[in-house]
């Protein structure tokens, strides 16, 4: 609640002194962040818990949740690199040296 109250206070002094938005717009643009992560936050607990069960839902629940764990990690992703860089040794070339080419792991072997 008083992290809620600074962050309105917060917006609100510099749209005083500014006056370009109405007090509403300025509220609602400081709040943003927050009810976004809430909703990210909300939808994932959601999918964990349909995720347990086999039914069409479940699969569903799986699936999104997969899919959201890929546009994660690419939104964090590094440098990309070659093979000749990535492969391990004995030439072995699978799933990790695929993520580590795509910048999505750490050459760690």
């Amino acid at each position: 609640m008083k992290r809620m109250l600074l962050a309105l206070a917060l917006a609100t002094s510099s749209a005083l002194a500014e006056e370009s938005k109405p007090v509403a717009t300025q509220v609602g643009d400081a709040l943003r962040p927050a009810a976004e992560a809430y909703g990210k936050g909300m939808q994932k607990l959601v999918n964990e818990l349909f995720a347990g069960s086999k039914s069409p839902m479940g699969e569903a629940a799986r699936a999104n949740l997969k899919a959201q764990d890929q546009r994660e990690r690419e939104a964090n992703r590094g440098v990309r690199r070659t093979m000749k860089e990535c492969i391990k040794p004995g030439y072995v070339i699978d799933d990790d040296v695929k993520e580590c080419m795509e910048g999505l792991r750490n050459k760690n072997w």
